[in-house]
């Protein structure tokens, strides 16, 4: 399976999922109010689980039909917590009604669907030595995604993987231009950035050349904060002794990145004594570029 063929099914199940809930809804509209919401978060949970739980084991079918030079298997990941979705349900009803609230209720619901895809796909990665994921966006996603879609394959340990701009390694505005131009791979972008090749840059760490480096950490949204509601992201799996191909829409969204970092330190849009990168000024002026 590729990974558009993944967000196909994830989307046939949220289809799926969404007339349940539309159903549940429409079973509970005659009750009183306090039995209403009762009813409706109830069903809600006994919804989303089983739909996670489908899409966990599409997850580790998907993961399992991917090559690897390991003799690694898959295993189910972890599926969304009771309370974290409860708490989903009781915030749906507070912030909206009528079909605000099932707007909203959809939303959380599909994230604890698709979640239950991601978190498998996470483990799996952490478990299988070597591996790597990426994270594949459709053509039409909003700058947040198109951003952290440009990174290729470089999340690889679990500390990395609960981060949202954190990575082991940390590619420059340099490596992306090369890679845009053909002139190297993701992958030999990485391996060159992996260690200390000055004595300049590794006594600042107090290192030595050749010592591996560890990526900047720019960002401490948690993991589950990484894919908004209504986001079809997935991760895609990279097993040892593969490499990872993105979508060919994601060459504009490197230049669009590269050109977003270059006007935002032109306009002074930075953060720190040393203008480090804004991220959330880096998805303001990509999501201008595609208005």
């Amino acid at each position: 399976m590729t990974p558009t063929e993944v967000q196909e099914i994830l989307a046939e199940l949220g289809k799926a999922f969404d007339s349940d809930l539309l159903a549940a809804w429409n079973a509970a509209a005659d009750l009183p109010s306090d039995q209403f919401r009762a009813f409706v978060i109830d069903a809600f949970l006994e919804l989303v689980l089983p739909y996670s739980s489908a899409a966990a084991e599409i997850g580790a079918q998907w993961y399992d039909s991917l090559p690897s030079t390991s003799n690694y298997q898959a295993t189910v990941g972890e599926l969304p917590p009771e309370a974290r979705l409860a708490e989903s349900a009781v915030w749906a009803l507070n912030v909206g009604a009528g079909e605000k609230a099932i707007s909203l209720l959809s939303g959380a619901g599909q994230r604890g669907l698709m979640d239950g895809l991601r978190e498998t796909v996470f483990e799996n990665v952490i478990a299988e030595p070597g591996a790597r994921w990426a994270r594949h966006a459709s053509a039409n996603a909003c700058g947040f995604c198109r951003m952290l879609a440009t990174r290729g394959a470089v999340y690889r340990s679990e500390e990395s993987a609960r981060r949202v701009v954190g990575r082991s390694v940390d590619l420059e505005v340099t490596d992306r231009r090369a890679i845009a131009r053909g002139q190297m791979t993701r992958d030999e972008a990485l391996e060159r950035r992996s260690v200390y090749r000055s004595q300049r840059q590794a006594s600042k760490r107090g290192k030595s050349v050749g010592d591996q480096r560890g990526g900047q950490q720019r960002g401490t949204q948690a993991l589950g904060d990484r894919f908004h509601d209504h986001c079809h992201c997935v991760p895609v799996m990279v097993r040892p002794g593969q490499s990872y191909e993105p979508a060919p829409y994601t060459e504009q969204w490197e230049q669009d990145y590269i050109r977003a970092v270059r006007e935002a330190r032109s306009d002074g849009k930075t953060l720190g004594k040393y203008g480090a990168i804004d991220v959330n000024e880096i998805v303001r002026r990509m999501d201008l570029m595609h208005a």
